[in-house]
């Protein structure tokens, strides 16, 4: 009887060009152009970044802030968000910064906001209940650009909000579930 020489399964064949094509074609584009390309969707990128760090030169630096309105009081004030995220896992960005920056942001995000912005209406309760409870939350964003010609000095910190230039709102007011009626609520 006489052996067939072997042959390789279809199914190790395919595997095998799936892990050329779909992971080591592109981790080899990826290390060459020095991080993914911009057009992936960016949780595609984020499978190719091995580290997520410094893929590629940034020209500007989203600053986001969080500002609150309380119960019997008129305006909106600052509320310091490092309070709540202290832990600072990304450099001097804490996880607020980095959610924000990804996701915090988008139109479609109106959940995510609306959810972050009663879980810290919540901590400040249980952090402070003395104080007046927040009754809405905004968040606010700026920009800043980054000049090669003049770059920051040391480390890089947010700088508090009042210094930070010109501001835009992401998206609606979150009001508290807890806090005033319909008719109650001027922005």
């Amino acid at each position: 009887m006489s052996e067939q020489p072997w042959r390789p399964r279809v199914i190790d064949v395919l595997a095998l060009l799936g892990f050329f094509t779909l992971w080591l074609v592109p981790m080899a584009q990826v290390g060459y152009r020095g991080g993914a390309p911009a057009s992936w969707p960016i949780n595609v990128r984020d499978l190719y970044s091995v580290s997520c760090l410094f893929g590629q030169a940034s020209e500007r630096v989203s600053m986001f802030y969080v500002q609150v309105r309380r119960a019997n009081h008129r305006g909106w004030e600052d509320l310091d968000e490092r309070e709540y995220f202290k832990l600072e896992p990304f450099g001097h960005r804490t996880r607020f910064d980095r959610f924000m920056s990804r996701f915090g942001y988008q139109a479609d995000s109106d959940l995510a906001r609306r959810e972050l912005g009663e879980w810290l209406a919540a901590a400040d309760r249980a952090g402070d209940p003395t104080r007046a409870p927040i009754i809405a939350v905004r968040f606010v964003w700026t920009d800043r650009i980054i000049d090669a010609e003049h770059p920051p000095d040391g480390r890089w910190r947010k700088p508090p909000r009042a210094e930070a230039g010109t501001f835009r709102q992401l998206g609606e007011i979150v009001w508290v579930s807890d806090g005033p009626s319909s008719r109650e609520r001027t922005p």
